[in-house]
């Protein structure tokens, strides 16, 4: 007896596939002047940030200071001023590296081995640094642009504090943060221990 056609499992085909050819990838579009200076604006602002976090916590907690904005636009500023110069440095450093490469030919022995193929990258780092250098210093200048990045960091600053201070209230809470409604009590145990101890705290500091 023989079985219809269908009642048969055909043999599985065989899928041929091409070899990965890396050359056929497009090539990444070069980054612009613009994108460059960008990118590092926002490390710089990050860096900033973060320091002007630490130096708010470590005025207020540990010396006990009131915040006034005003004692860490300085810190800000230096900051900047800080980061400036090493852009300039740094587009120093790639002049040089610019000199040595051009009509240099061959192959590159190391990655810093420049040649005249990377003149065109070295240019646009150099520019990037050098710009990005004196936007650095403007913004060093800028009494409207200091003040945001120290609100900024004092943003960063509270979470960081409350981030503590919830810590604080669960390793305290014992069993109590067996609870069904511990989570939902927690905020308002929260504005608790902000209204009572800290008012409690500043009373002691301030006489008021």
């Amino acid at each position: 007896m023989r079985w219809s056609n269908w009642f048969r499992r055909s043999a599985p085909k065989t899928v041929r596939t091409r070899p990965f050819d890396e050359d056929a990838l497009a090539a990444p579009p070069a980054p612009t002047l613009e994108q460059s200076v960008e990118e590092g604006m926002l490390l710089a602002e990050y860096a900033t940030r973060m320091a002007v976090k630490n130096h708010i916590v470590v005025d207020t907690i540990q010396y006990g200071n009131d915040f006034d904005p005003a004692r860490h636009t300085e810190e800000a500023a230096g900051i900047l001023r800080e980061l400036a110069s090493e852009q300039n440095e740094a587009a120093g450093r790639i002049d040089e590296e610019l000199q040595a490469a051009t009509g240099l030919r061959g192959d590159a022995t190391h990655p810093h081995d420049y040649r005249a193929v990377d003149i065109d990258n070295l240019t646009l780092r150099k520019s990037a640094a050098l710009t990005l250098a004196q936007q650095l210093r403007d913004k060093a200048d800028s009494e409207e642009q200091l003040l945001a990045l120290v609100e900024r960091g004092r943003q960063d600053a509270w979470d960081d504090v409350g981030t503590a201070i919830e810590a604080g209230l669960d390793a305290l809470s014992g069993k109590e943060a067996l609870r069904d409604d511990y989570e939902r009590e927690k905020p308002a145990r929260l504005k608790l221990l902000i209204w009572r101890d800290l008012a409690k705290l500043q009373e002691e500091r301030t006489g008021y």
